[in-house]
């Protein structure tokens, strides 16, 4: 399963209930879907899986508000 996937299954059994679909385009943050309980979890959630560290601070701070960004934060910090 890729990342994309991953944190898409993730986001919908723990922190999403009762959506049954997500784009990886679609506003998590800014639309409410996920708070900061939900930021933290998937920070833990991708730190275990993955093994890259990212801070929830710096989910904020690169506006990575979809899947897609997320995973793009993912892949320049697996890179430094």
């Amino acid at each position: 399963m890729d990342k994309k996937e991953a944190i898409k299954e993730f986001l919908l059994k723990n922190i999403i209930k009762g959506k049954k679909s997500l784009d990886y385009n679609e506003s998590l943050i800014n639309s409410g879907l996920v708070d900061s309980f939900g930021i933290l979890e998937l920070v833990f959630f991708m730190e275990n899986t993955f093994g890259t560290r990212v801070e929830d601070y710096e989910i904020l701070d690169a506006e990575a508000d979809t899947i897609d960004k997320i995973v793009a934060l993912l892949e320049e910090k697996a890179n430094e």
